[in-house]
């Protein structure tokens, strides 16, 4: 395709539109990609969260009819989260190089009170109204720090500065409030049909906890400041003191409007479960463990292929079925008629937990389950997300080959101390860092 300068003397109200049309050999045009007057490919890349097939109804390339909204394309949008986890993955394999491509691209799109939007377009950057999730920023955080832990190269110290004072900020400092230490959700909220009301997101998820502390632990350390350290312990204490569900063995969805949300949702048991061991007994953890196995586990799931939109999946099959976990359980309403499917992201954190406690042979198992996913017919390389196909509010559950379900693959191969590092214990990186003291009392030895 031939490269070219378009000039016009004529300008109009409204986005400006860029559309790269190839002409193919029938002289017919297929658009190749879209971009507005505000151009941010070049500087930086990051990577597109899923790889959406071209037959896919969600697949649009141009963004005509995507939503009705100009840039809603899934194809071409990167959630931060994803954005995160692509950097622990890049750095621990030495792809340097792309992770400050990543960053520096980054760079231009953080807020200036130090978030970053759930997610970006990767040719517009920031396209719709400010949503900023808590817990997606503490995973990219995190990413940042460990980048700058493995390599010392702390050129993103301002980005991640003011990215940590931001997660500082949604911490709870009243003492007479239920959410005291916890950190609040963000900001913004979309309706049932999409419509954004701006608005401070007051509750208290546990999901965004132990999302945010793996980045505070990392600020202490890259930062040398000790304020970052406390309030992940003040985080961690909390959290066990008041979303921990004793009688059944999990930790609750978080604290909402005042009161506990009792809504049963995996990965607040299984991620928690691996910050609990830094904290009290183990034998808290492997409680968690066996209430996401009896709540969660779901066998026998074929990959449903299906050529109605809200079920859509053409791409992906396999002879075979398999076992993995659901994300969400119906013991209560919150989540009554959630789907029965293999969630490759929540089956991985349950493999995670497992190998956290030494139970290797289970841990494995269910590795394998995804690795057995991964080589589905259709896939290219990368893990789908689910089994079936869900694809409109509220569960928006896709048969994608996806970026964050195969960066939780290879680190669990290569590298699963990076997924919630114990930090009580953080010896290896401050032999690193020498400039930040552990000057926290002796707790119970935790193995590294």
């Amino acid at each position: 395709m031939a490269s070219g300068i378009w000039y016009s003397n004529q300008s109009y109200p409204g986005i400006k539109i860029c559309k790269a049309v190839k002409i193919l050999e029938n002289g017919e045009e297929e658009i190749v990609g879209i971009s507005d007057t505000n151009n941010s490919y070049h500087l930086g890349r990051l990577p597109a969260s899923y790889l959406i097939p071209q037959d896919d109804p969600q697949y649009n390339r141009d963004g005509s009819s995507a939503l009705g909204v100009h840039g809603y394309m899934l194809n071409s949008r990167c959630w931060v989260y994803d954005a995160g986890l692509a950097l622990l993955v890049f750095t621990h394999a030495g792809d340097y190089d792309l992770c400050r491509e990543m960053q520096g691209r980054l760079q231009t799109e953080q807020n200036s009170d130090g978030s970053f939007n759930f997610s970006y377009d990767l040719y517009i950057g920031q396209l719709f109204q400010g949503y900023v999730r808590t817990g997606a920023i503490g995973w990219l955080v995190w990413g940042m720090c460990y980048y700058a832990l493995e390599t010392g190269d702390l050129t993103y110290k301002p980005m991640i500065e003011k990215a940590g004072q931001w997660l500082l900020s949604r911490q709870v400092t009243e003492k007479g409030d239920p959410r005291y230490g916890l950190l609040t959700g963000g900001h913004g909220a979309y309706g049932d049909d999409y419509s954004y009301q701006d608005i401070e997101i007051e509750w208290c998820s546990v999901e965004h906890q132990c999302s945010s502390l793996q980045a505070l632990a990392g600020c202490s350390l890259v930062l040398g400041n000790t304020r970052y350290k406390e309030a992940a312990e003040l985080i961690r204490d909390q959290l066990c003191l008041k979303c921990y569900d004793r009688e059944n063995g999990r930790f609750y969805q978080g604290i909402n409007g005042g009161r506990t949300d009792v809504a049963w949702a995996l990965d607040c048991t299984t991620w928690a479960g691996m910050l609990i061991t830094s904290v009290i007994h183990s034998d808290c953890a492997r409680t968690c463990l066996s209430t996401a196995k009896e709540v969660y586990l779901t066998e026998d799931k074929a990959i449903v292929q299906s050529s109605v939109k809200e079920h859509y999946n053409q791409a992906y099959s396999s002879e075979s079925t398999f076992s993995g976990f659901k994300p969400y359980s119906d013991r209560t309403e919150d989540y009554a008629g959630a789907p029965d499917l293999v969630w490759t992201e929540g089956t991985l954190g349950y493999a995670a937990l497992a190998l956290m406690l030494g139970d290797i042979e289970e841990a494995a198992f269910y590795v394998d389950e995804c690795i057995r996913l991964q080589n589905c017919d259709g896939c290219t390389g990368g893990l789908i997300y689910t089994t079936a196909t869900y694809g409109s509010l509220p569960w928006e559950f896709h048969v994608w080959e996806s970026v964050v379900s195969s960066a939780w693959l290879y680190l669990l191969i290569h590298c699963q101390e990076v997924l919630f590092p114990r930090t009580l214990r953080q010896v290896y990186y401050m032999a690193k860092i020498t400039n930040i003291q552990d000057e926290r009392p002796e707790g119970p030895a935790v193995s590294s």
